[in-house]
C-alpha cells in the first residue's frame, strides 16, 4: 500500500526564513581595536577567571620551576631550565585561551603601558601572581623534606660569583626581552599566532635560564623570586629580580607593540 505524501509546509512570504546562527564569543579581531591592532578586552577575559587563571598558572610554573631546583639540588641548569620551561609552555597553551595567561608581573606591567591590559586589570594580575608565587613555593616547603629544601635556600635567585647586582639585573632585562619578543611575535601577534606558539614561548625560557643561570639564577620573572625568597627570608638584592624582568619585559613590548606591529598589513 502505497505512504500518503507528505504535506509541504506553506512558504513564508518574503521566502525561506535564514537559518538561526549561534552566537559565538568574540575575537580579538571583533573587538574595538586602540589603532594598535590589540584590544584589552580580547586579552583580558572575564576578570573573575582571568584572574584564577593568574593565580592557578603562576602557582604551578612556580612550583615546577622550585621543585627542578630542589630535586636537583641546583647541580643541574638544564634540568632546571627544562622544568620551568615546559611548564610555562604546556600553561600558556593550556589556558591562553581564557585570558592573557601572563604568569609573570613584568609581562602584566609592559601589557598595561602598550595598552594590552587596562592599568586595574594588569594590577589584578599580579596580586594574582603574587598569590600564586607564595602558594607554589609554599607547596614545595610542605611537599619536599625541610633539609632538601633548605640547602638551596628555597630555591630562592641568587646572584651569583664574581658577579655584581647591577649585572645581574642587566642580564635579566636581556633574558626577559627575549622571552617577552617570543611571546609577542608567536602568541599574540594575530599575523604570526602560531598553535606552536606557547613551545616558542616555553624553549625561549629555557634557553634563557640555561644563559643567566651562573649571573643571576635566571629567574626572568618577579613572581619566581618573591615566593621563594618570602619562604627563604632573603630579600637581599630583591630589586635585580623585580626592575631588572620589568625593565627587559617593557622594552620588548614597547618595541613589538609600537614599533613592529605598526608595520602589520592591513
Amino acid at each position: 500500500m502505497p505512504m500518503p505524501r507528505p504535506r509541504r509546509a506553506p512558504a513564508r512570504p518574503g521566502g525561506p526564513r535564514p537559518a538561526e546562527s549561534t552566537a559565538e564569543a568574540p575575537r580579538d579581531t571583533d573587538l574595538p581595536d586602540d589603532g594598535t591592532g590589540t584590544s584589552s578586552a580580547g586579552v583580558a577575559g572575564d576578570i573573575g577567571i582571568a584572574f584564577g587563571v593568574e593565580v592557578i598558572g603562576t602557582f604551578l610554573i612556580v612550583f615546577a620551576s622550585v621543585a627542578s631546583i630542589v630535586v636537583t639540588q641546583a647541580q643541574d641548569v638544564a634540568g632546571a631550565a627544562l622544568g620551568a620551561g615546559l611548564a610555562t609552555g604546556v600553561l600558556v597553551a593550556s589556558l591562553g585561551h581564557l585570558s592573557a595567561a601572563l604568569f609573570n608581573p613584568a609581562i602584566a606591567v609592559a601589557f598595561a603601558v602598550t595598552g594590552r591590559l587596562s592599568p586595574s586589570r594588569a594590577a589584578l594580575a599580579v596580586l594574582g601572581q603574587a598569590i600564586g608565587s607564595v602558594l607554589g613555593a609554599g607547596a614545595v616547603a610542605f611537599t619536599f623534606p625541610a633539609e632538601v629544601v633548605s640547602k638551596v635556600g628555597n630555591a630562592t635567585p641568587g646572584i651569583g660569583p664574581g658577579a655584581t647586582d647591577v649585572a645581574a639585573a642587566a642580564v635579566e632585562a636581556i633574558a626577559t626581552f627575549l622571552v617577552v619578543t617570543v611571546l609577542y611575535g608567536s602568541w599574540f601577534d594575530e599575523r604570526n599566532r602560531s598553535a606552536l606558539g606557547p613551545l616558542y614561548v616555553g624553549l625561549a625560557v629555557t634557553a634563557a635560564i640555561m644563559a643567566t643561570a651562573s649571573i643571576s639564577g635566571g629567574a626572568l620573572n618577579p613572581a619566581r623570586w618573591f615566593g621563594p625568597a618570602l619562604y627563604n627570608a632573603t630579600y637581599e638584592n630583591g630589586w635585580v629580580w623585580i626592575v631588572g624582568p620589568t625593565l627587559g619585559a617593557v622594552v620588548a613590548g614597547a618595541t613589538y607593540q609600537f614599533g613592529f606591529m605598526r608595520g602589520r598589513a592591513h
